[in-house]
């Protein structure tokens, strides 16, 4: 199985706690490589074993450069329930729970980033746990078929760009098995300009069964599985 990981407006509106510059450090956050040349600087790599029709990218560490960042919470929003994952603005955050699940499966060099919490007055909030930018540097490009799955078959609403490749992986058997063997990965079509198909496809994260058993092992928080078409609250989990 693959399942389909994109965090819901409601957990955003819950939290209300978004990537701010660090405070006296930066005037405006710096990732790194930035928003435009993120894509231009992913890397083909060699896919152990080869997938037909599936090219393997790394993307570059932001640490090349300063980077940093803060989650600000908005004014009353310091007690909320923290996720042990979820995305804003096209960013990943995640747990210090979830990073050594990732690390114990997946052998990837992916780059977590410290973060620290704050409140509205930017000052520094304690944390039960270490929470961490998730810079995932494993994107496949997947070669699309002619046909393409629309929502009412899925039960939740692909990127129409970025996602384009689900139609084929559903109808093809042998792939979607080839698929599961990869713990975590994001897609990204090489070849067509970022501001065609923008940056939202960042936050979506694909998981096989593995790497989800885990998860659910250790109870972590923000990745509920769909109950229903679409999904109902935070859920934000479904099957590809």
């Amino acid at each position: 199985m693959i399942y389909r990981f994109l965090s819901k407006l409601a957990t955003l509106e819950r939290l209300e706690a978004f990537p701010v510059p660090i405070p006296g450090k930066h005037k405006e956050i710096r990732a790194g490589v930035g928003i435009v040349h993120y894509e231009k600087k992913m890397t083909q790599i060699a896919m152990s074993p080869e997938i037909e029709g599936v090219s393997c990218y790394q993307a570059p560490r932001f640490d090349t450069r300063p980077t940093g960042l803060c989650l600000r919470f908005h004014e009353g929003k310091e007690t909320e329930v923290l996720p042990d994952i979820w995305g804003a603005e096209c960013e990943l955050f995640i747990s210090e729970k979830v990073k050594k699940v990732i690390e114990s499966i997946d052998d990837f060099e992916h780059e977590y980033i410290p973060i620290q919490w704050i409140d509205h007055n930017e000052q520094p909030l304690e944390t039960e746990q270490a929470y961490y930018w998730l810079n995932l540097r494993r994107f496949l490009s997947i070669t699309p078929s002619v046909r393409t799955a629309k929502a009412e078959e899925l039960g939740y609403f692909p990127l129409d760009v970025s996602e384009d490749f689900i139609a084929r992986v559903k109808d093809t058997p042998k792939l979607q098995t080839e698929l599961e063997q990869v713990p975590i990965w994001r897609h990204v079509r090489q070849g067509i300009e970022w501001r065609e198909h923008g940056i939202r496809y960042r936050a979506i994260v694909y998981f096989n069964q593995e790497l989800v058993d885990a998860l659910r092992a250790e109870k972590v928080i923000g990745m509920d599985l769909f109950s229903q078409k679409y999904g109902l609250g935070e859920e934000s989990l479904c099957e590809l």
